[in-house]
């Protein structure tokens, strides 16, 4: 494991008091840390208009709302918001990439058991990790899965007063093999990188 990617640690968190830590930290301005997401979340499939799909994902955490937020954040492009048609091999071993007439069913899935009460009994950082895992699973759209996963799980951690997840393009190669341990339920190395990157932007804005 390289050395220079401290956030892809994985070290087991002690998810309780780790978590807990990073309640002295908010309520801090985080608009800066907002910004500078958007910018690197837009370079990993060419997604535009970030802050205009924050808005649709935290407005309305739905079925619908994915899709609306998909199509905010490659509007322009043919398909935007519109689920995959085409059936398409896994790109990750034990991914499900649900055939198109399943897709829509999918994701109704998804979100009965996100709203159930069970799931919003955990952290809402591991509910960030959960979720994105459940998206990039289902693979719903045509293009730009990753980032429709990364920016609609972050509307969980903006309603928990904590800054985002995000990945610096020099990170996508660790990002996309967390990503393909998470395919195997594997979720802990998800979740260290989520907690990590979140600990990193919320201690830098307390110094001066």
């Amino acid at each position: 494991m390289s050395s220079d990617l401290p956030i892809y640690s994985q070290t087991l968190l002690r998810t309780g008091l780790q978590f807990a830590a990073l309640d002295r930290l908010k309520g801090r301005d985080d608009a800066a840390v907002w910004e500078k997401a958007d910018a690197l979340i837009a370079q990993m499939e060419g997604a535009a208009d970030l802050a205009d799909a924050r808005r649709i994902a935290l407005d309305d955490f739905s079925k619908n709302g994915l899709i609306k937020m998909h199509a905010a954040l490659f509007s322009g492009r043919p398909n935007a918001g519109g689920l995959r048609s085409v059936e398409i091999r896994p790109l990750y071993r034990g991914q499900d990439c649900a055939p198109p007439q399943f897709i829509s069913r999918s994701l109704d899935n998804l979100f009965s058991w996100i709203h159930a009460d069970s799931f919003n009994d955990i952290h809402p950082i591991e509910r960030t990790a959960l979720t994105l895992t459940r998206i990039v699973d289902i693979w719903p759209f045509e293009f730009g899965n990753l980032t429709a996963a990364v920016v609609f799980s972050n509307s969980l951690l903006r309603r928990a007063g904590l800054t985002p997840f995000f990945v610096p393009p020099e990170h996508m190669r660790e990002f996309e093999r967390v990503i393909a341990q998470s395919m195997s339920i594997e979720m802990q190395p998800l979740i260290n990188v989520v907690y990590n990157t979140i600990r990193r932007e919320m201690e830098a804005l307390g110094q001066p």
